[in-house]
C-alpha cells in the first residue's frame, strides 16, 4: 500500500511539473486538455489556466528584457550605424505623381432641387 501511494505521488508530481514547465510552451487549449486529466472543478481549472498564462507572460517578458539588455550591453548602436554609413552608399529614389482631378459634370456638383408640390 505504501508503494502504491509513493507511485501515485511520484506520478502526480511528474504531471504537475510537466504542467508547470509546459505552461510556458503550450497553448491554452493544450494546457486545458492536459489539466483536465486531474478532474478539477471548473473554477479551479480556470484559476490554474489564468495563473499559468500570467506566469508565462511574466517569464517571456523577463526573458526578452534580459536578452535585449545583454545585446545592448555588447552592442554600440551608434557605432553600428556609423559603420553602415561609412561602408555603404545610400541611394533614395522618390517618385511623386500629381495628376489633375477629373472634372465632374455640373449636375453632379449642383443637384437640382426636387419640387415638393
Amino acid at each position: 500500500m505504501a508503494d502504491d501511494i509513493k507511485t501515485s505521488a511520484a506520478e502526480l508530481m511528474k504531471k504537475v511539473l510537466t504542467v508547470g514547465v509546459g505552461a510556458i510552451f503550450l497553448t491554452e487549449e493544450s494546457l486545458r486538455s492536459m489539466i483536465s486529466e486531474f478532474k478539477l472543478p471548473k473554477e479551479l481549472l480556470n484559476g490554474v489556466i489564468d495563473s499559468a498564462n500570467k506566469s508565462k507572460n511574466e517569464f517571456l517578458q523577463s526573458l526578452s528584457h534580459d536578452v535585449i539588455s545583454r545585446v545592448m550591453d555588447r552592442l554600440d548602436a551608434a557605432a553600428v550605424i556609423q559603420e553602415i554609413f561609412e561602408k555603404n552608399e545610400i541611394e533614395l529614389n522618390v517618385k511623386i505623381n500629381i495628376r489633375p482631378k477629373t472634372k465632374k459634370s455640373k449636375s453632379a456638383l449642383n443637384p437640382t432641387p426636387v419640387d415638393e408640390n
